[in-house]
């Protein structure tokens, strides 16, 4: 699992967003994929948050080399404020289909 957050530069904030709704569709289509899905912070426009889940390391390692992942990576200088990047292991309890 990751959790990406993500803060826009001022007055960046429509053209992150853009650029990383640009990036989902293609995420989605990767094999490993298993959930990618963007936030926006209720409290602060400027912030957005990805929750991430994957297969396995391999396959979020192939995301991160992605063409498109590179080309998102690559606006980063121009739109990012800030940003943290997180990575965990899911501990299975509960019921399952509420894990993913």
């Amino acid at each position: 699992t990751v959790i990406a957050r993500v803060k826009a530069k001022p007055g960046k904030e429509a053209e992150l967003e853009q650029a990383l709704r640009a990036a989902v569709g293609a995420t989605h289509e990767e094999p490993g994929c298993l959930r990618y899905a963007l936030h926006r912070s209720l409290d602060d426009p400027a912030t957005f948050v990805l929750v991430e889940r994957w297969v396995s390391k391999a396959a979020l390692d192939q995301h991160l080399e992605s063409p498109h992942l590179k080309a998102l990576r690559g606006k980063f200088k121009d739109l990012l404020d800030g940003r943290d990047v997180s990575l965990y292991e899911l501990l299975p309890e509960g019921r399952p289909e509420k894990l993913l």
